[in-house]
């Protein structure tokens, strides 16, 4: 049997815990690259439900309604490595914060890829008005959370709690937009410019939309939990 002298058992628990530790920093880096990934997927997905509702394109709304089980899959990966990394690396203090953070925050990633494959399986019923002023407003709504979703996915992946804070802010926009297109949809009902179902379905792209403003906004909240070590209210945002 070898038997190792007491400076050679130190350098060799040295070394094992230097290389655990090094695997330990890995899996943190590719969890942060994964999260990356599935953002810039969701990002393409939402540009594409953009030009969905803006061409009425049945044909790419029902392809887009289909590919959310590529989103799911993602989501179901990054969620067995952080239960990894919880169970088998015991991390502590802000790296657990980390963990969990990341945990909600993919979970709000995912729902917004859901709210787009709603919103492509109300398009592929091919009701909506063409060309009206109300899908034009309904767009530019999509297009204003694709701003926010942007800025969301690249203060998620810095860690920015600033940038989180101005996104949290942001969302108030979102919802006056939402609730000013509500309105004009109704009255253009009530006028006739376009049926009762070509109406709805603009309503629930809207609503959608407006959800999906408010996961950004949940987001912005796990980014600061991750940083400052609690969950904010709104007063922390005043």
């Amino acid at each position: 049997m070898l038997l190792l002298s007491e400076s050679g058992e130190k350098y060799l628990k040295k070394e094992v815990i230097t290389k655990l530790r090094f695997e330990y920093r890995n899996q943190f880096d590719s969890l942060k690259l994964r999260i990356l990934d599935m953002g810039k997927l969701i990002s393409e997905i939402l540009r594409k439900t953009i030009s969905v509702v803006h061409n009425s394109d049945t044909e790419l709304a029902k392809m887009i309604s289909e590919s959310d089980s590529e989103v799911d899959k993602m989501e179901r990966d990054i969620e067995s490595s952080c239960l990894r990394i919880v169970s088998l690396q015991s991390p502590f203090a802000s790296d657990l914060r980390a963990v969990t953070g990341y945990l909600k925050i993919i979970t709000d990633l995912e729902r917004i890829a859901d709210h787009c494959a709603d919103i492509c399986e109300i398009v592929s019923m091919g009701n909506l008005s063409k060309n009206s002023e109300c899908l034009k407003k309904t767009v530019s709504i999509l297009e204003k959370i694709f701003e926010l979703y942007e800025k969301t996915c690249n203060a998620c992946f810095k860690l920015d709690a600033d940038a989180a804070c101005s996104i949290y802010k942001a969302d108030d926009e979102i919802d006056r937009m939402f609730s000013e297109i509500i309105f004009e949809i109704s009255d253009s009902i009530s006028k006739g410019c376009f049926s009762v179902y070509s109406g709805a379905d603009l309503m629930f792209i809207a609503k959608y939309a407006e959800r999906m403003g408010d996961h950004c906004a949940n987001i912005s909240k796990w980014i600061i939990y991750i940083n400052v070590g609690f969950f904010p209210d709104k007063n922390f945002f005043n």
